[in-house]
């Protein structure tokens, strides 16, 4: 049930990632804050380097919203979390 609600909220990270610029910041900022938060914890939980991946992806989802966006690694970044997300809510 859990691992669902985290990959439901991957899909709605990814979706404010892709539409950044048509969506209320503080939202944009609140789906990164979330990936940054959850990359963090099962770093710390498992020392896994997908973990810190998600944290990175956090970091570069908040920098969005201040103009830091890159197409190219906007598209690696959203294809990352949305297998992620996918994996996570077939399994």
């Amino acid at each position: 049930m859990l691992l669902k609600f985290l990959a439901l909220a991957d899909f709605v990270a990814v979706f404010s990632l892709v539409l950044v610029n048509y969506l209320p910041h503080n939202m944009v900022i609140i789906m990164g804050i979330y990936l940054i938060l959850k990359g963090l914890f099962f770093t710390l939980i498992s020392g896994d380097f997908i973990s810190m991946l998600d944290f990175a992806c956090g970091i570069y989802h908040v920098l969005t919203v201040f103009g830091f966006s890159y197409w190219i690694i906007t598209t690696i970044v959203a294809i990352y979390v949305l297998q992620k997300a996918f994996i996570s809510f077939m399994s």
